[in-house]
């Protein structure tokens, strides 16, 4: 019996890592990018007041708020506009996507002027916080080798794991996302230098589903070491709206 026993483990076991194979051939990389950028981006556009809490490693922070609107079609577009604290009210910031080409718009209304966000200047910090100016946008898919394979994030859930490396100089030289099985949402994303040292992570949290879409209602960027973190809240978040141009004024 004991034999037994132990044969019908040892064949589960097979049987277990076969079948975990075959689910991640059965779905390539560029697959499951596609999938994790759609359920990033759910909806035909979106909508939410956001907060932003920057900390510093003395525990001291400083709290911004303001809204946040997103489209998928005609374009895509991006638009946060802000309105706390008084030496930010007013400021805007637009991102627009189309046919592979992105571009960023700031308007600073103490300025009265329009800064466009171009080629490596999208690497730099967004306002001094945690996240750059191509973190707030559509990150591309396409500019990377990837590779994949199964694990688990810290949290212990099942995660495909994809590092990505580009294939051309840019801030970054390695990324590493950990994309749920189940959502698709990219629950982890590792960042290393050029020099292969962890720079920044990126994590989503206190996810809810809204109007049927799985939804990180926290998005945390930490700078590994500076031992700094900015952390995105949405609230009142509405899907399918049905925004128009009026949302997205040319800056």
């Amino acid at each position: 019996m004991r034999v037994r026993t132990v044969l019908v483990g040892a064949v589960m076991g097979m049987v277990l890592a076969t079948t975990a194979g075959l689910a991640t051939a059965a779905m390539d990389v560029s697959e499951v990018l596609q999938r994790s950028r759609e359920a990033t981006f759910a909806g035909k556009d979106m909508s939410a007041t956001f907060t932003f809490d920057i900390a510093n490693s003395k525990g001291e922070s400083v709290r911004w708020t303001g809204h946040y609107f997103r489209r998928s079609s005609p374009d895509e577009r991006i638009r946060l506009s802000f309105e706390a604290p008084a030496d930010l009210k007013g400021t805007e910031v637009s991102v627009a996507s189309s046919k592979g080409e992105g571009r960023v718009r700031v308007y600073v209304p103490s300025l009265r002027r329009v800064r466009e966000i171009t080629g490596d200047m999208r690497g730099e910090s967004f306002f001094g916080t945690d996240f750059n100016y191509e973190d707030l946008g559509f990150q591309p898919i396409d500019y990377s080798q990837h590779t994949m394979s199964e694990a688990k994030d810290p949290s212990g859930r099942d995660c495909y794991r994809i590092e990505s490396t580009p294939q051309h100089g840019w801030w970054y030289g390695r990324i590493v996302r950990f994309v749920d099985h189940t959502t698709f949402l990219p629950l982890r994303t590792e960042y290393y230098d050029r020099s292969g040292v962890l720079w920044k992570v990126r994590t989503l949290g206190n996810i809810q589903t809204i109007a049927k879409h799985p939804t990180a209602t926290e998005i945390t960027m930490e700078t590994v070491p500076t031992q700094t973190s900015t952390r995105i809240t949405l609230s009142d978040i509405k899907y399918d709206a049905g925004l128009d141009a009026a949302a997205f004024p040319e800056l």
